[in-house]
């Protein structure tokens, strides 16, 4: 940086004095030494890191409410109230107990919603 500094001072200098003569060369200098003390000169500073996209609250709370639990209950029982939610309705086990073709897209429907929700709710804890 210190470099900068002497290097816009002496082109101040010299533009000025081509300009003007030695009075110019003067008020080159001055406004040289000018420039680098408002730190004109400096390179603005990088851009701060991308964060990334967190849920957003009424899709978390939304989250929460499909899988029927407190906001507060640990990661524990999320993966508890997941896992018997979805044995409920998982087509795989309707289907063996001969349920219609209407009831196993629904149960379909509701396995992808539970499993949306519980996403988000783990990506939402890890911070991401």
């Amino acid at each position: 940086m210190q470099s900068l500094r002497w290097l816009a001072m002496i082109m101040g200098m010299l533009f000025g004095y081509s300009l003007a003569g030695p009075i110019g060369g003067l008020v080159g200098l001055a406004g040289g030494w000018w420039l680098s003390r408002r730190n004109v000169l400096r390179a603005p500073p990088p851009p701060p890191p991308r964060q990334p996209a967190r849920p957003s609250n009424n899709r978390l709370v939304a989250a929460y409410r499909e899988l029927g639990i407190d906001q507060h209950a640990s990661m524990d029982d999320v993966r508890t109230a997941y896992r018997r939610r979805l044995s409920r309705t998982h087509p795989d086990k309707l289907a063996a107990s001969g349920a219609d073709k209407a009831t196993l897209d629904d149960a379909a429907r509701r396995t992808h919603a539970l499993r949306e929700a519980y996403d988000t709710i783990r990506k939402a804890r890890r911070g991401e």
